[in-house]
C-alpha cells in the first residue's frame, strides 16, 4: 500500500470527532477505530459472510451490572409482555415496574420501600418528573444506571420475569463499545417464608 490515502472531507470530519487534539493523527484515529471494531467482532469465525449477521449477546449479572452509560435498549420482555419498539428505554422499563409496584403494594410504606427513585402522588410535570396515569404517580427521570437499579429492585422484590437486551454505542466512555448485552430472568422466584 504505497498509494497516498485519499479521504473525503466528510470522512475527515467524522474522524476528527474521535481524535484527541494535538495528539492523534489520521493513522492513530483509524487504528483506534479498527481496534474497537476487531475487539467486538465475532472472533470465532473468519467467514466474512457470517460477520455481523449473528451478533453474540453477552449475558450480564443482574445483581452487579456493568456501567450502562451510552447504552440503547433494543428489546424488553417484562412479565411475558413484549414492549413495543417505541417503549424500549430504561425509563420505560422503570415506569412499567413502578406501575406494577403500585398495583401490588399493600400500603404506602411498602410502595416507598419498592420505589427507590423520587416520585410524588398525582400529576407533576416539571423538574424532570413525568406522570404515570396508570399509577397516579409522577416519577423523576433517571439515567440508565439509576433506572436499571431501581427497576431491578422492584422486579426482584415482586419476582417478575424479564429479558432486557441492550447495546453499548460506539462512544468514548462506553464500558463495552459495540457489545450487545442481556439481563434476564425467565422464571419466577418463589420465596419460602
Amino acid at each position: 500500500m504505497s498509494d497516498p490515502l485519499q479521504l473525503s472531507p466528510n470522512t475527515i470530519a467524522r474522524l476528527q470527532k474521535h481524535a484527541k487534539p494535538f495528539v492523534d493523527t489520521v493513522d492513530t484515529v483509524i487504528n483506534r477505530i479498527l481496534n474497537i471494531y476487531e475487539e467486538n467482532s465475532n472472533q470465532d469465525s473468519n467467514d466474512e459472510a457470517d460477520f455481523g449477521t449473528a451478533k453474540k449477546i453477552r449475558d450480564f449479572l443482574i445483581t452487579s451490572p456493568p456501567d450502562l452509560t451510552h447504552t440503547k435498549v433494543l428489546s424488553v420482555e417484562f412479565n411475558n409482555r413484549k414492549f413495543p419498539r417505541s417503549d424500549t428505554t430504561w425509563n420505560a422499563l422503570l415506569n412499567e415496574a413502578i406501575c406494577i409496584a403500585k398495583k401490588k403494594a399493600k400500603s404506602e410504606d411498602e410502595l416507598r420501600r419498592l420505589i427507590l427513585v423520587n416520585y410524588v402522588k398525582g400529576k407533576k410535570e416539571d423538574e424532570g418528573y413525568h406522570y404515570l396515569p396508570d399509577a397516579n404517580l409522577s416519577v423523576q427521570g433517571q439515567d440508565a444506571n439509576a433506572a436499571w437499579r431501581a427497576t431491578y429492585h422492584i422486579i426482584d422484590q415482586l419476582s417478575c420475569t424479564f429479558e432486557v437486551i441492550f447495546a453499548w454505542r460506539m462512544k468514548e466512555g462506553a464500558s463495552h463499545p459495540g457489545t450487545t448485552g442481556r439481563f434476564a430472568r425467565k422464571t419466577r422466584l418463589h420465596y419460602v417464608s
